[in-house]
């Protein structure tokens, strides 16, 4: 057994893209010849430790074939460069410039693999306004990018959503700023035990994703970063880009859920009306939109299934599907293409 192989996945770096030091996951394949490359980028708040789950149990699919690469948004985590030293930001940076940042990331990793003897397939797997990202790399590199997973794609009209109009008032500038320092100040006032406490108290978070939420989230810059990004999403994410997808709707496929307060079942329907082109598929088994707190692996069978009719010449490991709840979500999620 080799010394790589005793690695256990994922490897965490931190690398430099554009200027910007960039939190980065990354699930190597087996063989080190990977058919396809996927680019995971995440959600707000945009903390890739959050998808660990999801995308390790994908990676086990494909483990031979697949590379997966995972990034943080710029400011939204506290971590370490590759010395162990704390990696602070004194900018706080808007939606457009995570977006470019991203596309550089993009760039950077086509061009890392553009050496191979044969050039992967590149992919983008987003979620949530990750999707919006997404979106914004195809646009201008429509060229280099293969096939695009959006799930549960955040990329039209946020700020009228259920949840949008929630919590607009939380994003409004000298709110979030408030709101960033009492978080510090709370967590230099109470003990990590009461705040992992308090944090746990959430339905949606299991033990480790809180944990990352004291360790990582909990920290005032981070809040703010996370918070400014939110009222840009609400203020520049507007009509659907129906150009795009009218024109390169071929490359996306798309998965929905149901009472999703993010992206209600009206925007289901415009994109499944704007994209004929793509496949729009619309969840029948109720996972929620922060699927990666609680349904991690059975999303990550459900993008597996995805992958296989994508690219048909794979075949999967051997993967246990005793659970009939997970046998019935992979079924039911990828049987129903709204036309």
């Amino acid at each position: 057994m080799s010394f790589v192989s005793r690695i256990a996945l994922p490897q965490r770096t931190c690398w430099a893209v554009a200027g910007e030091l960039r939190e980065t996951l990354f699930w190597p394949c087996k063989s080190g010849k990977a058919r396809a490359v996927m680019l995971l980028v995440p959600g707000n708040p945009g903390l890739i430790d959050f998808y660990i789950d999801f995308c390790t149990s994908l990676h086990s699919l494909f483990g031979d074939s697949l590379d997966i690469i995972g990034v943080s948004h710029l400011g939204h985590t506290r971590f370490s460069d590759n010395r162990g030293l704390a990696v602070k930001r004194s900018s706080v940076s808007s939606l457009s410039d995570q977006v470019a940042n991203m596309v550089a990331v993009f760039d950077q990793i086509d061009a890392d693999y553009m050496s191979a003897a044969q050039r992967p397939k590149m992919l983008l797997c987003g979620h949530s306004v990750g999707c919006y990202f997404s979106e914004k790399i195809v646009e201008c590199r429509s060229d280099r990018v293969d096939r695009v997973f959006s799930l549960f794609p955040a990329v039209e009209n946020i700020a009228g959503t259920p949840r949008g109009r929630q919590l607009w008032p939380m994003f409004y500038p000298g709110v979030r700023q408030v709101a960033a320092g009492l978080v510090d100040m709370l967590v230099w006032i109470l003990p990590s035990a009461a705040i992992l406490g308090l944090v746990g108290m959430s339905r949606s978070l299991n033990e480790d994703n809180a944990r990352t939420v004291v360790e990582k989230m909990l920290h005032g810059p981070c809040i703010n970063s996370i918070l400014r990004m939110a009222a840009d999403e609400m203020d520049e994410i507007g009509d659907l880009n129906e150009e795009l997808y009218r024109r390169l709707g071929h490359k996306f496929v798309m998965y929905y859920g149901i009472n999703d307060g993010w992206v209600p079942t009206a925007h289901h329907k415009r994109m499944a009306a704007t994209n004929t082109k793509g496949k729009v598929y619309m969840c029948q088994n109720g996972f929620p939109h922060s699927f990666v707190t609680t349904h991690s692996a059975e999303m990550a069978l459900v993008v597996a299934d995805m992958l296989r009719e994508e690219l048909d010449c794979w075949e999967p490991v051997a993967v246990d599907t005793s659970s009939s709840t997970v046998v019935s979500c992979l079924a039911r999620s990828t049987s129903k293409l709204i036309d």
